[in-house]
């Protein structure tokens, strides 16, 4: 479920928006809890309502711990799997025709990625595939959107294409699809 941010004014204009994209994502050193993993990602995509956008995410998430035991689940191919939570995450939809930027953050996450997925280390194979589903708000931007507010409900599939010499993995994204409202404000103050 998508929640709605209610900061929203009565004036100003309301876009119900859809998105598509794929790109790719990359480890990341940035991390604020030990036992936490961060990636980038990086996508192109495109709204029917928006237009072309780039957009960039830094999610960190941890795997979901029950008195020290990992929460399992079964992920959509019926599979066994572990519940990986969301830490902190970011983001930034970067409109290519205006350069308008939209921020966004994290507000949950679910993920349940395959045991497949691991060797017997617990580091991550290549061939992994999972499917994120996140629920975001929309925190403002620049230009026409800097007192902007509203939400945003996407769902994507990651493989992983190689582990580099560090361990880290690295792949694609593809099938990446959002659905949200933004509002933008006729009396911004920013």
């Amino acid at each position: 479920m998508a929640t709605q941010d209610d900061g929203h004014g009565n004036t100003g204009d309301k876009v119900d928006f859809s998105l598509t994209g794929n790109g790719y994502f990359i480890n990341s050193t940035i991390i604020t809890r030990d036992d936490g993993l961060s990636n980038y990602m990086s996508l192109n995509g495109k709204s029917k309502q928006l237009g072309g956008a780039l957009i960039s995410v830094l999610a960190e998430v941890a795997v979901k711990l029950n008195d020290g035991v990992p929460e399992s689940c079964l992920t959509p191919d019926g599979d066994q799997g572990v519940v990986a939570e969301l830490v902190k995450s970011k983001g930034i939809i970067q409109l290519k025709k205006s350069g308008d930027q939209l921020f966004t953050e994290a507000t949950a996450l679910s993920l349940c990625i395959s045991l497949k997925c691991f060797d017997e280390d617990g580091k991550t194979k290549e061939g992994c595939t999972f499917q994120p589903s996140a629920t975001t708000k929309i925190t403002g931007g620049t230009g026409k959107f800097s007192c902007a507010s509203g939400h945003l409900k996407d769902t994507h599939t990651r493989t992983v294409l190689a582990i580099n010499p560090k361990g880290e993995p690295f792949g694609s994204v593809s099938g990446y699809s959002g659905r949200g409202t933004v509002y933008t404000s006729n009396s911004c103050d920013k």
